[in-house]
């Protein structure tokens, strides 16, 4: 099997596994507790916080909630700023969990505004700017685009949205950034930053909202008052130990195989290239390597995806979250011609992923796209 779908999902990694199976078995007592067992396990998930706050580059007085996962991070960080009365931007092209509850509050007479993006798929400067005036209250842009690996200046954009007002709140959706490319939250100036577990080889449902000191959010849920009272239930501690040592794991080899991944990455769009069809790479400029998105003239990329996984490839055509959806936003967005939309497939590498994978999925790409002209007349 050939997983090449890893901005979906990525598989937990041993070292995290191993924590989150000790943590279930021998660290399961309530963080509530008042025994010691209990607040041995509060404490230590405090240092769990430290810790990911130090790896995300955070100041030393910031803080972060667990939450369970990036939808629930995305949808605290934005309902918590949202007024009828002021005016927020978003970025066109965001992941559904932020983009969805944006176009709720437009549809419900919010002043809600969407920023457009180049034909690269970054945040076109000139629109931000443009729709960015003293009324906006708040921002949210994603650091990389799920779909196409797009990166945002968001050291740039956070500072045109302070100097327009000074108390703008700047949300980023840093999911497919953090554990691939460089993350420095005190350099970016950011509010508000999402993070995911799963994404970077933890386990599923645990997640992170990061809230920059001074910046004051609305809880979701009430209940116990976990979480300074911010996100109430009991802890998900084998998957908040489990998170931390992933955000470990993947930090430390994030450096050492920046090389080896834009090679990688490189090599795959030549090979892309090189096949006898009209394919056009969606995924240009300033990426991330873990990214690739592809286009194939009039063919229809659900088909060439089941086609491809009867061959043990398993590829993406866009956001898992809204896969099952007709038509693509993010490359309407960006300009890309309505006869390539349809035929848009996603690739995504993971730490393991071999120049032997790709030329295996390059073949059989092949092979399939001859199959279905031939079975289509195309």
């Amino acid at each position: 099997m050939i997983f090449l779908d890893n901005a979906s999902t990525t598989k937990i990694c041993k070292e995290a596994l191993d924590v989150y199976n000790t943590a279930s078995n021998e660290l399961f007592y309530n963080p509530s507790a008042l025994y010691k067992k209990g607040s041995d396990i509060h404490q230590a998930i405090s240092r769990s916080k430290e810790r990911i706050l130090k790896y995300l580059g955070a100041g030393k007085y910031d803080n972060i909630i667990f939450t369970s996962g990036a939808t629930e991070s995305n949808n605290m960080a934005i309902r918590s700023f949202l007024k009828p009365s002021k005016k927020a931007l978003f970025g066109i092209t965001e992941h559904p969990s932020v983009y969805n509850v944006a176009k709720y509050f437009k549809d419900n007479g919010y002043n809600i505004d969407f920023v457009n993006v180049t034909s690269n798929g970054d945040i076109d400067l000139d629109d931000f700017k443009n729709k960015l005036d003293g009324s906006v209250n708040f921002v949210s842009i994603m650091h990389v685009n799920n779909e196409t690996g797009a990166i945002n200046p968001i050291k740039d954009l956070v500072q045109l949205s302070k100097k327009a007002n000074k108390n703008i709140i700047f949300h980023c959706d840093g999911v497919q950034a953090f554990g691939k490319i460089d993350v420095d939250l005190e350099d970016l100036g950011v509010d508000l930053y999402t993070i995911s577990s799963h994404k970077i080889y933890g386990p599923k449902g645990i997640g992170a909202l990061y809230i920059k000191k001074g910046i004051n959010i609305a809880p979701l849920m009430f209940g116990g008052g976990q979480e300074n009272n911010l996100r109430s239930g009991t802890e998900n501690t084998p998957a908040i130990f489990a998170f931390e040592k992933a955000c470990e794991v993947i930090i430390d080899k994030c450096d050492r195989y920046k090389i080896s991944i834009n090679e990688l990455n490189n090599y795959t769009k030549e090979q892309l290239q090189n096949l006898p069809f009209d394919i056009v790479i969606n995924s240009k400029g300033n990426t991330s390597p873990y990214i690739i998105s592809f286009s194939i003239e009039n063919l229809r990329a659900e088909t060439l995806l089941h086609m491809l996984e009867e061959k043990n490839i398993l590829v993406g055509n866009g956001s898992a979250c809204s896969s099952k959806k007709s038509g693509n936003r993010i490359l309407d967005s960006m300009g890309v011609e309505a006869k390539y939309i349809e035929g848009s497939l996603r690739i995504s590498f993971n730490l393991d992923t071999t120049k032997e994978d790709i030329d295996l999925f390059i073949h059989e790409l092949e092979i399939t796209i001859k199959e279905y002209k031939n079975n289509t007349n195309r």
